[in-house]
């Protein structure tokens, strides 16, 4: 049996049991995020490209199992276009096995049973990368190949930002080159830079409207603000994600491939395009943050640097078994926080949805539903959705009032907000025109916080905070979740 058959048949089971595990689970935190984004379209979110969120709406209002059904066959795609572009650089039995490989990785099976845009990202990039050989490789008609180059980063970038770093590393890779220094190649690679440019323009004017605050995530100082104590956490960090050994050995590869720069293309391809990506990676590790994601784009090319090695030295073949080994152990054990990501937040729902109605029988007109958290205000509305209808553009759970702007929830519409009126609502402040149509009603809020550390943006816009009851622990974590009745919204003083 051929290799790539092989890899076929492995790939094929694997996703048939992500598809029975998907089908098992309870909608993540995340995953309701995205839904709720998806219904709230917007060019581009706090969080990064719209693309997730087109993913998650795309197929519509259907049962979870089926919309949440695409984390694996993402999973499937990005193993095929990693098998494509490595047989396009090396060969099909080593093309095979980074197939295998990448399915190993604790990182990757992760993301294979969560929608997420990690793994749709993997695959434009990993095809973006393949169209940029072909056209690096081509004779003739290179231009088509920099045009599809172009269009799957265009894709790849908008579902994450991070993806667009390989435009310039496959620049610098083809201007270093003498031979491609022709007229053709130089367009060319102009249409690989522009296309892009131009597919992520819409989310660029979105963030420019917001002071490029989503994007930019902080000031220029921030740049170098290291969290030298933090290194070690997020170095552990991404040895838990890839596993110690592959880890190790896909930074030796690098290295390695570092000090062959200069040797044949397909190794120059490989150090060009992954140097961008590993770099980030140490950055933000040193920063205290995850670079996991840079890792994971370079992953494919590195690993198969990784079999170039071993294939080399005596028993090669015992060192990649136990390197795939000990990574599939650590696949295993990262299942369990997968799937507690979304135990008990339907009971927990259920729960608000009683309390809701019990207090809305009691004479509360107009209860509305408040949230801690972004990720608690997403999950709780996804399994309320058909209980609550909210305005339109408004989210149905919100999340408390604040100046912060840290998630998508502070541009979206809420009930702090006020509204143009015909007159104004105070006849003796007559420069203010708007009136608060939540103003009086009472709500419901949900946190983690308990009753003595409700926070003052809660307490000091409501005339009486009174706890209501406990719930269970949700979603893997510690701390259980409270439910307090906030009567008669005042909005917060000025």
């Amino acid at each position: 049996m051929s290799a790539g058959r092989i890899l076929i048949f492995a790939v094929g089971l694997l996703t048939l049991l992500r598809v029975v595990l998907v089908g098992l689970e309870e909608v993540s935190p995340a995953e309701a995020y995205y839904d709720l984004c998806a219904k709230i379209p917007a060019p581009a979110y706090f969080d990064g490209p719209a693309g997730t969120a087109f993913l998650a709406g795309v197929i519509g209002e259907v049962p979870d199992g089926v919309w949440r059904l695409q984390a694996p066959l993402w999973a499937l795609a990005a193993t095929f276009a990693a098998f494509l572009l490595i047989r396009r650089v090396g060969d099909e039995r080593r093309a095979a096995w980074v197939g295998l490989g990448l399915n190993a990785l604790p990182v990757f099976n992760r993301e294979a049973l969560r929608v997420g845009p990690s793994l749709p990202a993997l695959t434009f990039a990993l095809l973006a990368l393949l169209f940029a050989w072909r056209a690096f490789t081509a004779e003739k008609q290179s231009l088509l190949w920099w045009l599809a180059a172009g269009v799957a980063l265009g894709l790849a970038a908008d579902l994450a930002y991070a993806v667009g770093i390989l435009a310039p590393a496959v620049a610098l890779l083809t201007l270093c080159s003498t031979r491609h220094r022709r007229a053709e190649d130089i367009f060319g690679l102009m249409v690989f830079l522009t296309v892009p440019a131009l597919m992520l323009a819409p989310a660029l004017f979105w963030n420019a409207s917001e002071d490029w605050i989503p994007m930019a995530g902080g000031t220029l100082q921030t740049l170098w603000q290291f969290d030298f104590p933090g290194f070690p956490g997020a170095v552990a960090k991404l040895m838990a994600g890839f596993s110690p050994l592959v880890f190790l050995a896909m930074l030796a590869a690098w290295v390695m491939a570092l000090r062959e720069s200069q040797g044949p293309p397909d190794v120059r391809f490989l150090f060009f395009c992954t140097l961008p990506l590993v770099v980030l990676c140490l950055y933000f590790a040193l920063r205290g943050e995850s670079g996991g994601f840079f890792l994971l784009l370079a992953s494919p090319l590195l690993i198969d640097r990784v079999l170039t090695w071993t294939s080399a030295r005596p028993r090669g073949r015992l060192i990649v078994g136990v390197m795939f080994f000990t990574a599939v152990v650590f696949s295993a054990s990262g299942m369990v926080g997968v799937f507690r990501a979304g135990e008990g937040w339907k009971q927990a729902a259920g729960a608000v949805r009683d309390a809701f109605l019990e207090k809305s029988a009691d004479g509360q007109e107009g209860l509305f539903l408040i949230a801690g958290d972004a990720s608690l205000a997403s999950v709780l509305g996804y399994h309320l959705r058909d209980d609550l209808i909210p305005p339109a553009g408004h989210p149905t759970v919100y999340v408390g009032e604040s100046q912060d702007i840290s998630n998508q929830f502070a541009l979206w519409p809420g009930y702090a907000d006020f509204v143009e009126a015909e007159r104004p609502v105070d006849e003796y402040f007559t420069e203010q025109k708007g009136e608060n149509p939540f103003r009086g009603r009472s709500a419901l809020y949900i946190s983690r916080e308990p009753a003595d550390s409700v926070p003052q943006n809660i307490k000091a816009a409501f005339e009486s905070v009174t706890f209501l009851q406990s719930l269970p622990a949700a979603g893997g974590e510690q701390e259980p979740l409270y439910i307090y009745l906030c009567v008669n919204y005042q909005t917060l003083p000025l």
